[in-house]
């Protein structure tokens, strides 16, 4: 059975933070899991595992990382939730 990961995500956004999720195929790196969600192209840490986005203005860092089934990812995508 192949795993998924639902990757929870701290979004500061200006002043304003809030999480977001992700579902990824396969493990990565909290970096990898930024740099593929918000399509970072250098890798810039406003603190340990806490990036800048391209432009300097935003951060996100990774809040939680939960191995999750095929059908529970479907789920979740059906539901919209990630």
């Amino acid at each position: 059975m192949t795993k998924k990961y639902l990757v929870k995500f701290n979004c500061g956004i200006g002043e304003y933070e809030h999480i977001d999720n992700y579902v990824f195929n396969k493990k990565k790196s909290e970096w990898g899991y930024c740099k593929e969600f918000w399509g970072i192209s250098k890798k810039d840490e406003l603190k340990e595992n806490c990036f800048w986005d391209n432009e300097m203005l935003n951060a996100i860092s990774v809040y939680s990382e939960t191995e999750i089934t095929n059908e529970q990812a479907k789920t979740l995508q059906e539901l919209g939730v990630a």
